[in-house]
């Protein structure tokens, strides 16, 4: 295992992933300096942190080339005002006399590839009020939501699945029928 971590690190390397370092060590590094608010007694433990954080980003699969700033933008935007929205809601069935839930469970059938992109799109429908994914069963996702329509929620899922693709330059694989 040790081994084979090693080996896709030193591969990513030797085919120019060592051009984003700079930039990596940078970001990181303003993260770090944005959690401690800039205090320089974090130093002795953020510097160590930072480079882990550094090695174990040269792990991970270089984005696809195809991503689209402006999709991304557009999908933060969406992400942004479904938080919103959500806060909002999940605050009116808080102070509202009597709940009106009605929990099931849905199976979802994914559009986009295995692979970044569906990650994302599941994660994001985990942040998504009232709902969290269960089980990932090949193309299908298990559901749990708080909801009154399933209709309504399959709507939104799709067009979550329809942003992320945008944004990641990816491609819905078959139409729901």
């Amino acid at each position: 295992m040790k081994s084979e971590v090693l080996r896709k690190v030193r591969d990513h390397l030797a085919t120019g992933g060592y051009r984003s370092v700079p930039v990596r060590t940078l970001v990181l590094a303003g993260i770090w300096w944005a959690l401690t608010e800039g205090d320089r007694a974090g130093l002795a433990f953020g510097v160590p942190v930072v480079l882990l954080a550094l090695f174990a980003s040269a792990c991970l699969p270089s984005p696809s080339p195809r991503w689209s700033p402006l999709g991304l933008l557009r999908f933060a935007l969406v992400f942004f005002i479904g938080s919103v929205r959500g806060g909002i809601d999940v605050a009116r069935s808080a102070l509202a006399p009597r709940l009106s839930i009605s929990p099931v469970m849905i199976r979802y059938a994914l559009r986009l590839p295995a692979g970044p992109a569906r990650h994302l799109v599941i994660g994001t429908m985990n942040m998504m009020p009232g709902t969290l994914s269960v089980v990932l069963d090949g193309d299908q996702v298990e559901i749990h939501a708080l909801i009154d329509s399933g209709d309504e929620l399959v709507g939104q899922l799709r067009a979550l699945e329809g942003h992320v693709a945008r944004a990641l330059g990816e491609r819905l694989e078959r139409s729901h029928a």
